[in-house]
């Protein structure tokens, strides 16, 4: 598949933009979104930068979908029978 057609799979939520946890095979998301996070149009201020100059932005590959890091509703993830999407992590105070 084209990149261009990879990439107009995408909605533009910003979701898988806010920081994971993993603990115990489980992807947990925080509230804590990535610093090029734009909050108000929820796009990446470097999108086409995004894997040099932010390491943790991890490209997306089919065996990355597989690794449940995005969420459920995602259209990147709705064909994959049985995916394990994050749950959202909450702190015990």
């Amino acid at each position: 598949m084209s990149n261009k057609l990879w990439d107009d799979r995408c909605r533009r939520c910003g979701r898988c933009c806010y920081e994971k946890i993993e603990h115990n095979g489980q992807v947990y998301y925080t509230d804590v979104p990535c610093l090029h996070l734009d909050l108000e149009t929820t796009l990446c201020k470097i999108y086409s930068e995004r894997h040099l100059l932010q390491p943790q932005c991890l490209p997306l590959t089919a065996d990355m979908l597989h690794r449940g890091i995005l969420p459920g509703d995602c259209p990147y993830v709705s064909e994959i029978v049985h995916y394990n999407a994050p749950e959202l992590f909450v702190e015990e105070v």
